[in-house]
Parts: C-alpha cells; structure tokens; sequence
C-alpha cells in the first residue's frame, strides 16, 4: 500500500471541510488571524487542511511551504492556493520527516493538526529542525482537558470511536507539554475554552512558542 493511499481520507476530508467553513464563519477565523499575526517570512504551515489559514496571512508573510499528506484535502485546498496573495509550495509529505533544510522557515502554523499526528514528539523535533534560531511555532490546537475534568472523563469514553471516525485525531493530548519537551519556550502559549471548540475538541492551546 502506498503511502499517499494511507493518508486518504476523502469522506473524513467533505465533512471536514464543512466543519471549517462553519468554523470560519463562527469565530475560527478570527482565532486563526489572531495566531497568525506572529508569523513572518517563510511560513511553514503543517496539515494545510481545505487552505483556509491562507486567508489570515499577515503582510509580513513573504511565502508558503503547505505540507499536506492528504490528497482529498491537497484537492479542496487548490482554490485557496490560486487565490493566495504569496507563492505557496504544495508538499505531500510526512510530519515526521519534512522535506526541507535545517533553519530554512521563520515560523511555523500548527492548527488543528497536532491532534492527528502519530508521532508528535519526531514531528515536533522535526519543526524545531526547520525552524532558524528564534523561530516561532504558532498552535491553535485541541487538548485534553486537567485530570478529573468532566470533558477529560468524557474525551476519554469517545476517544476510541472519534479516532476512527476522525482521521486519526486525538483528543488526549497534552500538546503544550509535548512542545515544550522538544525544545521551546511555551511562556506566551495559554490553554483556554474558545468558541466553536466545544467538548471533545477542546479545551485550546493558542498562542506563540518559541524555538530555543
């Protein structure tokens, strides 16, 4: 089996892509924005997903490297592509072993797509790879809610059928913890209830980390 064919998810990819849309138009968008506006020059964005992150990009952002396995979303996202105000490269590639140079991006956009990486740990030492001295890793993610929290007893019941049904997505991970172990400083990332994330995908981490 190839590994384009393991990354195919086309039914997950059309209800995903609704699932955006409404998350644009209800208050998604303005969190992207917002965790956009630490990004400068060479943007790396990791699981571009339907390509709605290429509507906030800020002017400081001089061009895009999209790293997205999923042939159903590399479809829904060729629209987004054309019309994007700055070239963007268009990767079929894996989290864990990114097709670049070392030091060779400025920033890095994660949202909504930590949760569905097999390794986070090899990715995120990947990102911290790419990413020059001071780069900056941008999160906009899902997470497991504290220990004994009534969202947590209940991500951990749905967990099973959300992953299959999901793409593989999970909703118990202690993802700031995960970035800070591979190497960044997390002091401006913050976890918080934002609309539209509602249980089991949520609470959020937002905000920027840092490479050290």
């Amino acid at each position: 089996m190839s590994r384009e064919r393991e990354y195919t998810h086309p039914v997950f990819a059309q209800v995903y892509r609704l699932i955006a849309a409404a998350g644009e138009r209800g208050g998604f968008g303005r969190l992207r924005g917002s965790v956009l506006a630490d990004a400068s020059g060479r943007l790396l964005i990791l699981g571009l997903g339907p390509g709605h992150d290429l509507a906030h990009l800020p002017p400081a952002v001089t061009l895009v490297v999209a790293v997205e396995p999923d042939p159903s979303m590399r479809a829904l996202a060729r629209g987004r592509i054309t019309a994007c105000p700055v070239p963007v490269t268009l990767l079929s590639a894996d989290a864990h072993l990114l097709p670049l140079s070392d030091s060779s991006v400025d920033a890095v956009l994660c949202a909504c797509v930590l949760c569905s990486v097999a390794q986070p740990a090899t990715a995120l030492a990947e990102l911290r790879r790419v990413l020059v001295p001071g780069g900056r890793l941008l999160l906009l993610e899902h997470v497991a809610a504290p220990t004994g929290h009534w969202v947590g007893r209940l991500q951990h019941v749905l967990q099973p059928l959300w992953g299959r049904a999901a793409g593989g997505c999970s909703v118990q991970r202690d993802t700031a913890s995960a970035v800070a172990a591979a190497g960044f400083d997390v002091t401006a990332v913050r976890t918080t209830m934002v609309w539209p994330n509602l249980p089991p995908v949520a609470p959020t981490v937002l905000g920027t980390a840092v490479r050290r």
